[in-house]
Order: C-alpha cells, then sequence, then structure tokens
C-alpha cells in the first residue's frame, strides 16, 4: 500500500508541470536559431519528429511542408527528435529548453508575450 501512496503522490506532482502550449510549439520550430541543426536534406529528418514530453494536446503545426510528427516520448527511442526538456511559465514569461540530440544541440528559448499577445 506504500508503495502505491509515493506513485500517486509522483503522479500528482508531474501534473503540477505547466506544458507547452502547441503556438509555443510552433515558435519554437519556426525559430531561425534552430534552421541550421534540422537538416531537412537527410534521412529520417522529415516529418520532423517531437516527443509528446511536457507538450499540451492540441493543434499540429507543420514544418517543412509537413505536419510535426508528435510521438509519445517513451516511443521516440533513438529516431532524431526534438524534446521539451523544461518548460516554466511565469505570467506573460515563458523559458523552454529543447533538446535536439542528434545534433547535441540544447537550446533555451526565452518567451515573452506582448501587447498583440
Amino acid at each position: 500500500m506504500r508503495i502505491l501512496s509515493v506513485l500517486v503522490a509522483l503522479v500528482t506532482l508531474q501534473q503540477s508541470q505547466p506544458l507547452v502550449p502547441r503556438p509555443v510549439l510552433k515558435l519554437i520550430v519556426e525559430h531561425p536559431a534552430l534552421a541550421p541543426y534540422l537538416h531537412p536534406e537527410l534521412p529520417g529528418r522529415v516529418p520532423l519528429v517531437v516527443s509528446d514530453h511536457l507538450l499540451e494536446p492540441g493543434v499540429t503545426p507543420s514544418k517543412f511542408g509537413q505536419p510535426l510528427q508528435i510521438v509519445p516520448d517513451h516511443e521516440v527511442g533513438t529516431r532524431p527528435h526534438l524534446q521539451i526538456v523544461r518548460f516554466e511559465l511565469n505570467g506573460s514569461h515563458a523559458k523552454a529548453v529543447v533538446a535536439y540530440t542528434v545534433e547535441g544541440l540544447q537550446a533555451v528559448f526565452d518567451l515573452r508575450r506582448d501587447a498583440n499577445g
């Protein structure tokens, strides 16, 4: 019984982690700083695979003319994929840490909401 209580507590803690809204994911995958690492000319890079880790459900953005392929985190394996490692939300400011391991990339995106949303 004690183990079950601990598991329930861990699930509750994980749910309090803010999730990345799909519009934020769109901003990240379209950011010019990420472009040199994506290499759409290489096999297995299109469509861009994105782990669902910390990702909110919603409309899937596109990259390279195709919808992103959102894959459960436990199923991505060794395929090239983008993963949201950490996401913090504080009022109109958000910070996302993104990894693209196949390129050895870990990028930090500081996002701020302006008057236009």
